[in-house]
């Protein structure tokens, strides 16, 4: 180097190599070369080009001032100058795996790639990264500038290392990330996640967020408007992955409520879910979509109130809503059509729409207004909107309930009928299984087999009767599918329902509930029971006997419809599976001695009722009368009286005291009814429905050896059960007892026979759904609840 250069021009001209990358080479004038370990400065005398250079390694050259050139360093010698390029011109060492270093290590990284233009790669597209090639799509890339703007946090930078390691678990990231601050082990875990194009659920959410800052810069910063419709596609996506994750999902939604400054429209219908709102004021597309309906004077439909109540930052939906969302929208259109069916008038408010979006990166922020009324100060509709929707999802939890058990119970008949009344009755399902019923139904009567195949209930194997729990079942879904059936025990008294029985079917909204405490139901029904029970003594049942029932039941002013209608179906019921006579009479022998003629006399009115006399009628009051004690002569004589044809009425000058005297005959407009004699058969066939109430719940059991009696317990072995009941009911669990046996056991223990029954079935009825104890020639507990009683007994 001349000894003229001064300091301050070595500095600077050093100053300048360094920024601008590249080496001093030798030119005309004073120079300063650089010299690598071996090479010797010498003189700037050019000397002849030696006879040797042909054979120079490639990449050598000849300076003008006769200095061999390679690599930017000038040497004094070929040879220095071939062995400086040997010795950088080796042959890459074999790729090797890197295995994970151990924490004293130092961690091993790829080296830096090479600078890359900046730009936005919209399409798929192979970049450079290192050593690595990666397929990436919606990004920023390349190495940013000094002009760049510093919010740029996206950027895949090529110049920046990346380690092949990788940090799956995010331990690396930090809250606020960027591009250029991940280490290189995340940015190999981020290319990774880009190029498996983003559908990874696992991955950790500030990878996520990293892609997402050049989302929202590029629709906000770029205002990319072409690529809008694109960008709010991916936000969806994305959202539909990591919607779980409030931070996102907060964020994501308050960039997608800018779609409507895009020209995406705000009317569409729902079909989904909105994501919860976490910012404390209404989603800025809602506002714009419910203020474009106030400035077209236009009411807000079921949609719109549905966004809008779901957009409160203090609604949430719960399980039923997010399992059941489909439901829910279907539920939510028909109750909100029922309480507004012209649309919700909302009254126009007075500010406009003002909004202001800070980006996640916490780079920038826009300002946005619209011309538009602002919804987000009224209050007055939302109470009522809470109230439809806090009722839709209560209605829905027992359907949601079974579908987190059963997935696959949705769109089948058994998830369908727990769905509300308003959705279930045009379900396919249940249209499907209505149309198995009626044709499985031959003049209102079904076998219960087929009823519950229809209804998909499966029947234990063997068994006799069906269980309590499956009568439920049975009668829940029936309710749903508007029938009624019987026997009912929901609404009388009623035997068991038998495996090889049939029930009688008949259209009734919701079932077709009555009130079986009523007193002209039960009266009613009782009549309905006594006159079944002469009509099937033979084994047959006329239809003139059916005629006669159903017109006593419709001039009975009492009686509602559903009633009629439960009343005629019980008969039918009756009819097709007859209650046992002889046990039915027999537990008339304890009415008391003073009650018997009463009872006689009611039971003969309600036969009698069609003013006809038949031989299975007259049997079975025969049979009545006989099982009560009462001589066959009133029976007789009281059929005797209801045949003769009373004719023209006389009216006599005198007036029994006991009867209601007849008007005269210029003022009479038709029948005149004796109001006192129609009291007293009603009362009496009140009494007649009391005493035979627990007739048609026993069964005949085949008879078989009775066992000796056990000695009687002091204490109760059954809680609800007193000491001497307890001690009958542990005998009848060895064994059956001849009715006999059975009367002198509880004359012992000093209970009535019949009444010692009916407390044990009642407790049954209690504990277990059902009676327990069936009682004919002898006496059992019944087989299909033995297995349950048993373990139950402290001393059993």
């Amino acid at each position: 180097m001349a000894q003229s250069e001064g300091w301050l021009s070595r500095v600077a001209r050093r100053f300048g190599e360094m920024m601008s990358g590249v080496p001093a080479s030798d030119t005309d004038g004073p120079t300063s070369t650089r010299h690598p370990r071996g090479a010797t400065p010498t003189p700037t005398a050019a000397p002849n080009p030696p006879t040797n250079f042909d054979s120079a390694p490639p990449g050598i050259s000849l300076s003008a001032n006769g200095r061999y050139l390679f690599g930017g360093y000038s040497f004094s010698t070929l040879e220095q100058a071939a062995d400086y390029a040997k010795r950088m011109t080796k042959p890459a060492a074999p790729a090797v795996t890197v295995a994970p270093a151990r924490p004293s290590q130092p961690a091993p990284s790829t080296s830096k790639g090479q600078r890359a233009p900046a730009c936005w790669v919209e399409k798929a597209t192979t970049v450079m990264l290192g050593s690595r090639t990666v397929t990436v799509d919606m990004v920023y890339y390349g190495t940013p500038g000094r002009h760049d703007p510093a919010h740029d946090k996206s950027r895949i930078d090529p110049t920046l290392p990346i380690d092949p390691r990788g940090d799956r678990s995010g331990d690396t990231l930090t809250y606020w990330q960027s591009y250029d601050r991940l280490d290189p082990r995340a940015r190999w875990t981020y290319l990774d996640w880009l190029e498996g194009g983003r559908t990874d659920p696992t991955i950790p959410i500030g990878y996520v967020f990293v892609f997402f800052y050049g989302l929202e810069q590029r629709l906000l910063v770029d205002d990319a408007k072409d690529e809008a419709a694109a960008i709010f596609a991916e936000l969806r996506r994305l959202l539909a992955i990591h919607g779980e994750n409030y931070s996102f999902a907060a964020y994501a939604s308050k960039l997608l409520a800018l779609s409507c400054l895009y020209g995406e429209g705000s009317d569409e219908p729902i079909t989904k879910a909105p994501p919860h709102n976490y910012e404390m004021e209404l989603p800025l597309n809602l506002r714009v979509r419910l203020g474009s309906r106030i400035e077209r004077n236009q009411s807000f439909d079921a949609d719109d109130c549905l966004l809008w109540v779901l957009s409160l930052p203090d609604v949430y939906l719960r399980t039923p809503g997010q399992r059941c969302f489909e439901e829910l929208l279907d539920l939510w259109r028909v109750r909100f059509a029922v309480r507004n069916p012209e649309g919700l008038r909302v009254r126009r408010p007075k500010s406009k729409i003002r909004s202001q979006y800070q980006a996640a990166s916490n780079t920038f922020f826009r300002s946005i207004e619209f011309d538009l009324p602002d919804i987000s100060g009224t209050q007055a509709p939302l109470s009522g909107l809470r109230t439809i929707l806090d009722g839709c999802m209560e209605d829905l939890s027992t359907y949601s309930r079974l579908l987190g058990r059963d997935p696959e119970a949705r769109g089948k008949l058994r998830g369908d009928l727990l769905l509300p009344l308003e959705l279930r009755r045009e379900r396919p399902s249940l249209a499907e299984c209505r149309s198995a019923l009626d044709l499985s139904t031959v003049s209102g009567l079904a076998a219960v087999v087929d009823v519950a195949r229809a209804l998909g209930l499966e029947l234990e194997a063997g068994a006799e009767k069906l269980p309590a729990a499956t009568v439920r079942q049975i009668g829940v879904a029936l309710d749903a599918l508007d029938l009624g059936f019987e026997p009912d025990r929901r609404y009388g008294p009623a035997a068991a329902l038998r495996t090889d029985g049939r029930i009688a079917l008949f259209p009734a909204s919701l079932g077709g509930a009555v009130d079986p405490d009523r007193g002209a139901y039960a009266s009613a029904r009782g009549m309905v029971e006594v006159a079944m029970l002469a009509a099937v003594s033979d084994g047959t049942v006329a239809s003139s006997e059916m005629d006669a029932i159903e017109r006593r039941l419709r001039s009975t002013p009492e009686l509602k419809d559903e009633e009629i209608t439960r009343l005629l179906a019980c008969g039918s019921a009756l009819a097709a599976d007859p209650p046992k006579v002889r046990a039915a009479l027999k537990k008339l022998a304890d009415v008391a001695p003073e009650s018997r003629a009463a009872l006689a006399a009611s039971a003969v009115e309600a036969v009698l009722a069609d003013g006809r006399v038949l031989p299975d009628e007259v049997r079975f009051l025969e049979a009545l009368h006989a099982a009560l004690g009462l001589p066959a002569s009133a029976l007789y004589s009281a059929l005797h009286r209801s045949g003769e044809d009373v004719g023209p009425v006389e009216v006599v000058s005198a007036i029994d005291e006991r009867t209601v005297p007849l008007p005269d005959e210029s003022k009479r407009s038709g029948v005149s009814i004796d109001i006192a004699r129609l009291e007293r058969i009603r009362g009496e066939t009140t009494q007649v429905s009391a005493m035979l109430a627990s007739i048609f719940v026993e069964d005949e059991p085949e008879p078989a050896p009775a066992p000796p009696p056990k000695e009687k317990a002091t204490l109760s072995a059954f809680a609800g059960l007193d000491g001497p009941h307890s001690d009958l009911l542990v005998r009848l669990l060895v064994g059956p007892m001849a009715r006999t046996d059975f009367d002198t056991l509880a004359t012992e223990l000093r209970l009535m026979p019949d009444g010692a029954i009916e407390t044990l079935n009642e407790w049954g009825f209690d504990t277990l759904g059902e009676p327990i104890v069936e009682d004919d020639d002898d006496v059992r507990v019944s087989s299909e609840v033995i297995d349950q009683i048993e373990p139950m007994g402290v001393a059993a």
